[in-house]
C-alpha cells in the first residue's frame, strides 16, 4: 500500500512539473506574440509620413491649433516646371534646426515688415498683410519648440508642413517651404486664413462682386427653400474664426469647378478647407444664397507657378 500510494504521489507530481512547464512556456509564447501598442503606433507614425501626400486627410482648420493633416494647394504649371523630384522637402527632419530659425523669427517679428522676412512670395502678399494688420492687432507669440514636422507633396514645389508650441498660447500648425538657396518660408496667407472682406461685412452688405474668402464647407443636411438654377450644387459654408453659416451654389457642369467637386470627395463632403471667390446674385436683403463664382487652388494654400 505505501508502494502504491508513493507511485501514485510521485506520478501527480509529474504530471504537476510537466503541466506547470507547459504554462510558463504558453506564457513566454503569449507574451512573445503580444503587440506592443507604443511600436504600432511609432510604425504607423513613421509610415504615414512616408506615404502621406496632403489628400488623404482633409479636415477643418487644418491650419489652426490641433490638425495633423493640412490642405493641399494644386499647381498652376508652366513652362518652367521643375523636375519631377521635387515634390517636397527632403530628409526634413535633418533640416529641424533652419526650420525652427524661420518659424520662431516669423512669430516673434513685432511687424508686418519684419515678418515679410519669412515669408513666401513678400511682395505680393506685403500689401495684403498691411491691409490685415489694420484691424488684426500684432501679438509676437513666446516661442516654446518646434513640434512634429511632415512633408508635403506637389510636383514642382518643396512643401512641409510643421507645428509651432508656444507658452502663452496653443500650438499652430503651418505650411513651410524650402526656396532654391535652401532657406524656408512660411505661407503667411493660409496661417492667418486670410480673406478679403471680413465674413460679418461680407454676409450683411452681400456684395456683388466676387470676394476671397478661406471658409470650410460642407454638404448641408437640409436645404433652403429657394429654388437653386438647374444643375446647381449647394454648400454649407462658414468661416473658420465666425460661428455664422451661409449656403453657395455652384454649377456643376462648369469645367472650372472639377478642381473644387475632387476636394470636396477627398474630404467626404464633410468640413473641407476652401479658398473660395463668393458673391450675392441679387440684391442686398433679396433672401437669394451666395454664389461660388471660383475656386483658388486647394485647400487653404494657393500656389502661382512653379518653384526653380
Amino acid at each position: 500500500m505505501i508502494n502504491a500510494v508513493a507511485t501514485v504521489l510521485g506520478c501527480l507530481a509529474l504530471v504537476v512539473m510537466i503541466a506547470t512547464v507547459v504554462r510558463v512556456v504558453m506564457i513566454k509564447l503569449w507574451e512573445s506574440a503580444r503587440v506592443n501598442p507604443e511600436y504600432v503606433q511609432s510604425v504607423y507614425e513613421k509610415d504615414m509620413e512616408r506615404r502621406w501626400s496632403g489628400k488623404s486627410r482633409e479636415q477643418p482648420a487644418l491650419l489652426g491649433s490641433e490638425t495633423l493633416a493640412p490642405p493641399m494647394a494644386s499647381s498652376q504649371k508652366n513652362d518652367n516646371s521643375t523636375a519631377a523630384s521635387d515634390s517636397s522637402i527632403a530628409d526634413i527632419e535633418n533640416k529641424r534646426l533652419k526650420i525652427e530659425q524661420t518659424i520662431r523669427g516669423f512669430f516673434g517679428a513685432s511687424t508686418a515688415e519684419q515678418q515679410l522676412a519669412y515669408c513666401r512670395d513678400p511682395q505680393r502678399v506685403r500689401p495684403l498683410m498691411l491691409d490685415y494688420y489694420r484691424s488684426h492687432p500684432h501679438t509676437p507669440l513666446e516661442w516654446k519648440a518646434l513640434g512634429w514636422l511632415l512633408p508635403v507633396e506637389e510636383p514642382g514645389y518643396r512643401l512641409g508642413y510643421a507645428q509651432a508650441i508656444f507658452t502663452n498660447a496653443e500650438p499652430v500648425s503651418l505650411i513651410i517651404e524650402e526656396q532654391s538657396d535652401n532657406s524656408f518660408r512660411v505661407d503667411w496667407e493660409s496661417s492667418v486664413r486670410y480673406s478679403e472682406l471680413d465674413w460679418e461685412e461680407f454676409i450683411k452688405t452681400q456684395p456683388t462682386s466676387p470676394k476671397l474668402f478661406r471658409v470650410i464647407a460642407s454638404k448641408p443636411q437640409t436645404s433652403p427653400p429657394e429654388a437653386l438654377p438647374t444643375g446647381s450644387e449647394l454648400l454649407e459654408i462658414k468661416h473658420p474664426d465666425d460661428n455664422n453659416v451661409i449656403y453657395a451654389y455652384f454649377d456643376r457642369k462648369d469645367p472650372k469647378f472639377q478642381p473644387l467637386i475632387q476636394q470636396l470627395q477627398s474630404g467626404n463632403w464633410k468640413d473641407v478647407p476652401l479658398t473660395l471667390r463668393l458673391c450675392y446674385p441679387g440684391p442686398v436683403g433679396s433672401g437669394k444664397n451666395a454664389r461660388i463664382a471660383d475656386v483658388e487652388g486647394k485647400g487653404w494654400l494657393i500656389l502661382h507657378g512653379t518653384r526653380s
